[in-house]
Formats: C-alpha cells, structure tokens, sequence
C-alpha cells in the first residue's frame, strides 16, 4: 500500500515546482567596464603647484612652523584632487586644526630633548633611543589617520593594522639585519611593505601584497652588485694605469673611475627605489582587481638623480617643478584592470583619530609612505 504525503508537504512542493527559475547572469548584464585596464591621471601643472608651495614655504617661516597644518592639508589637497581614476578624484579631507594640536605635542617633545639634550648628552641619547623604540607605533598611528582622512570619490580609505604587529615586525626585522650584517634588510623593507598594504582598504575593498621577501632582495641588491662589480673593475683598470705608469691610461682609467664613483653616488639609490617600486605596484591587489606599473627602472632613477641636481642648481626654487614631475611619472605609470565595481563601494565604520603622530613622524623627519 503506497503511503500518501502530508497535504502541507504536497502544497509547498507544487508552489516550488510553480515557482519560475531565476535566470542566469548573462555576460551581457555585468558592466561593460569589467575587465578592462584604466590608468591613473594626474591633472596637476608645475607652475599651479609653486603658487602654493612658495605660500606655504613663506607663511611656514613667519609663523615659527605653526602655519604647516595649513600648509601640509593643501599640498596634499592639491596632489590628491588633481589625481584622477575612473573619473573619479582623491580627495585628503584632513582639519588643520586637528593636525595643528598634534604639532604642538610634537614640538613640545622635539624642544624638551632638544634644550635638555644640550645640557646633558645622555638625555639627547635617551631621546633617541626613545624615539626609535616608538617607531612601530608613529607608524600605525599615522597609517590610520592618512588613511581615515583619505578618499577616493565617495569611499574613505581604512588602516586595520595593530601596534602588537608593527612592533613584532619591528623587532624580527632588527634580529634578521644584526645576524645578516644588514644583507637581508631588504626582507625588512617587505615586512614594511606588506604590512602597510595588507591592512588597508578603500571602501570594503581590501589591498593584498602578494610577493615573497626574494623579490625585494632581487630588486635592492641587484643594484648593489652591479655596481660593486663595476667599481671592481674600475679599480683593476686603474691598478693596470698605475703598474703601466703610462700617463694617458692613469688619466683615462682615473677619469673611468672617478665617472664610476659618481654613478654610484647618483644613481645607485634612485634605482633601488624605482625597483622596489616597481616590484611592489606589480604585485599588489585591490579585492579581485590587479594593479600594474609600466614604470621604467632607469627613467625613474634619472628623474630623481636629475631632480637633485635641478633643486640644488636653484637654491630649491625647483622644488615644486621636482615633485610634480616625479609625482605624475609614478602616477600614471600605474593602471588596474578593473574586476570589482567602483560603483559598488561600500565604508567601513572606523573612528577619528588623533594627528600626534603624523605630526611627530613630520618634526624628527621620519618618512612613512607608500
């Protein structure tokens, strides 16, 4: 005898079998954006720029520095609104009167080791010392405040690092670089690196990292070995000019020593930015979506090294012309093939907070950046 179902479980299932299948998402129903590369523009223009940097520079003097709150919010203004993707603008939304009592704290600091470092050098040392064991937490406080106070259109950009990570890394970074003679402080460069990328989002969309210490070891010490093997061979064409005692090969090997010196100095450093650069822009991440740079290692070194030389040749005037021009090589070398939905960015709840540190990383000079 074939035992009948319940009428409630017969009813539900003639609704389901009534009930029309959803159709599939076509291909034609997402965005046509989808899947394409944007690149990153920059608007700005070098005399603009000097308007205000030259302002700042001289309302910064007159007012004993307690004008650079003001001056620090409309450089960034200025950098971050003429910076442009998927017509979409940054925006640095920062109060100077928030930064201005942060400063304040930080001069306070900065005079109280000065004046008693003057009368007593172990009290100089002491704040030095102190300084330097504060570095893990300047860098957390500041990540979080730059990144609660910028956008990106509509989306703010937030920092979710913790201060018992930064000072984990802090410390493993000094072991690895005591015990390795500093060969593998570029490994620190990527607990850095990583770090300040893996705990940042803009919207809900979060930035990933995703290489391995080797490459940052690729990108600084191939430098660095090319050149000591340039220099290695300079030498032995010198020792040769020296032993011939032939002048016109002394003079010609010590001019092609002297120009290989002068490489190093000028272009070794720059070079080993633009890597490290370069290394990290390629392997990051923003949810699904890829960032790419078609920088150029030697046209990045060769900007900056020329840039020295421009700022020292004007006594400084050309400051503002330098960073515009450094500025949009970086910027627009760099492009994303969209994946994720700009138009779908959601915020995330964070709290507000304080400029001490920012302002402190500013007084004693210590650069934090991505």
């Amino acid at each position: 005898m074939q035992q009948q179902l319940p009428t409630s479980i017969v009813l539900e299932k003639v609704e389901m079998e009534a009930q029309p299948i959803p159709p599939k998402m076509q291909i034609d129903d997402l965005p046509d954006y989808l899947g394409k590369v944007f690149h990153f523009k920059f608007h700005g223009q070098a005399m603009e720029y000097f308007g205000i940097w030259i302002v700042n520079i001289v309302l910064t003097i007159a007012t004993l520095s307690l004008y650079a709150p003001w001056a620090k919010v409309r450089r960034l203004r200025y950098f971050y609104n003429n910076t442009e993707f998927f017509d979409r603008f940054f925006d640095f939304t920062g109060l100077p009167t928030r930064i201005l009592m942060g400063r304040l704290i930080a001069l306070s600091i900065w005079g109280f080791f000065a004046v008693a470092g003057y009368l007593e050098m172990s009290v100089a040392a002491f704040g030095g010392v102190v300084i330097y064991l504060a570095l893990p937490w300047l860098l957390r406080a500041t990540l979080r405040f730059r990144s609660r106070n910028s956008k990106f259109g509509n989306s703010r950009f937030y920092f979710d690092g913790k201060t018992s990570e930064a000072y984990k890394l802090f410390f493993l970074g000094l072991v690895i670089t005591f015990f390795s003679w500093g060969i593998f402080f570029p490994v620190v460069i990527w607990f850095y690196k990583r770090y300040m990328i893996d705990h940042l989002y803009v919207g809900q969309l979060k930035f990933k990292l995703n290489n391995s210490w080797t490459d940052y070891m690729t990108a600084t010490l191939m430098p660095i070995m090319i050149y000591i093997a340039i220099i290695f061979a300079c030498s032995m064409f010198l020792v040769i000019g020296i032993a011939s005692q032939t002048r016109m090969l002394l003079t010609s090997s010590g001019y092609l020593f002297g120009a290989a010196l002068l490489f190093g100095i000028v272009f070794i450093i720059p070079l080993i930015h633009a890597r490290i650069f370069i290394t990290t822009w390629n392997s990051t991440t923003l949810g699904y979506s890829q960032f790419k740079t078609d920088c150029d290692q030697w046209r990045y070194a060769w900007i900056v090294a020329s840039n020295w030389f421009v700022k020292i040749l004007s006594v400084g005037l050309m400051t503002a012309w330098a960073e515009i021009r450094l500025y949009r090589y970086q910027v627009e070398s760099l492009s994303i093939r969209l994946l994720d939905d700009p138009n779908k960015m959601r915020n995330i709840r964070q709290s507000d907070p304080n400029a001490i540190a920012e302002e402190i990383s500013d007084i004693f000079d210590l650069d934090i950046s991505l």
